[in-house]
């Protein structure tokens, strides 16, 4: 059991690690244009969103195949990464009531960045943006069950204390959403919110091999 909960976090850091990678490349490669400047070169770092990189056509209108291709293939094996992550999470938490909601919501939140990866932004706008809501609303559930957990059973650790910043990202991020705004500091948002979750997986997978 034990050695098949570090497999579990050795999944976990794969998936976060490729996911950066991928998407790094999927941004050098990115056609070009925003949806606020059709005729910008490549990728613009704080002015693109995430989803533009798993566009089949990017904004310039060029096709975005390779780009798309390797990005929405990491993001989909980023959110199975998640899954197993949050079936080997147990060992880490004490308090019984909440490990089984954590667990659940987060294979949720797991699927709803699967959804992502399979729903092209420009083919399947609505489709893509249930999946962006599935994921986020489902992991901001999961950070305040483990934020609880954690001080029931005080355990003020590193796991803690990001999640506590991972929650605050997350919330100006969805109340962005909610208020239907739609600026260049919404995409820095999102990237603020994407990876410091990431980096709260790789730390959460750390635990689970230690």
């Amino acid at each position: 059991m034990k050695n098949r909960k570090k497999i579990g976090g050795i999944i976990g850091v794969i998936g976060c690690v490729q996911f950066l990678i991928f998407s790094t490349i999927a941004m050098f490669n990115y056609s070009g244009g925003t949806s606020w400047n059709k005729s910008a070169e490549g990728y613009t770092f704080w002015h693109n969103v995430m989803s533009d990189l798993g566009r089949t056509v990017s904004y310039s209108g060029i096709s975005n195949t390779f780009s798309s291709t390797i990005f929405n293939s990491s993001l989909i094996f980023f959110g199975i990464s998640i899954i197993i992550i949050y079936l080997s999470i147990r060992s880490l938490f004490l308090s019984d009531k909440f490990i089984f909601f954590i667990t659940i919501i987060g294979i949720i939140s797991g699927i709803g960045i699967i959804g992502v990866g399979f729903t092209p932004d420009d083919i399947l706008s609505d489709e893509h943006m249930i999946a962006v809501w599935i994921w986020i609303l489902s992991l901001s559930t999961v950070i305040i069950l483990i934020i609880i957990s954690k001080i029931i059973n005080h355990s003020y650790d590193s796991i803690y204390y990001l999640s506590f910043i991972l929650l605050l990202a997350v919330s100006i991020h969805i109340g962005q959403g909610l208020l239907g705004m739609w600026s260049p500091i919404v995409a820095s948002t999102q990237k603020i919110v994407v990876y410091l979750n990431v980096s709260w997986y790789l730390l959460i997978s750390k635990k689970i091999i230690d």
